[in-house]
């Protein structure tokens, strides 16, 4: 496995090279956006079906099923952009 090279204080990034790690942060923060609105969406929908269901018991599996994905959903973003943050840092 090869190593990383570790920059220096004496060697400066280039212009080009920060702004590439900068929009790979922005990245990494639309992709966390992205996750927990997905996530808000399942949630979103288990609540939906919720209050349109009369006899609550119908589609109870269904509500907890999507609530179950959603907060994984959004568990998973916030797992992944704090891996990603960390492997960013410099």
């Amino acid at each position: 496995m090869p190593n990383k090279k570790e920059l220096t204080p004496e060697e400066e990034l280039i212009l080009r090279d920060k702004l590439a790690i900068d929009r790979t942060k922005m990245a990494n923060d639309r992709t966390l956006l992205a996750y927990v609105r997905t996530g808000m969406y399942f949630v979103v929908t288990a609540l939906a079906i919720f209050h349109l269901d009369d006899n609550r018991t119908a589609f109870n599996w269904m509500e907890w099923t999507l609530t179950g994905i959603g907060l994984t959903l959004m568990v998973i973003g916030v797992i992944t952009y704090f891996v990603m943050r960390r492997k960013l840092r410099f």
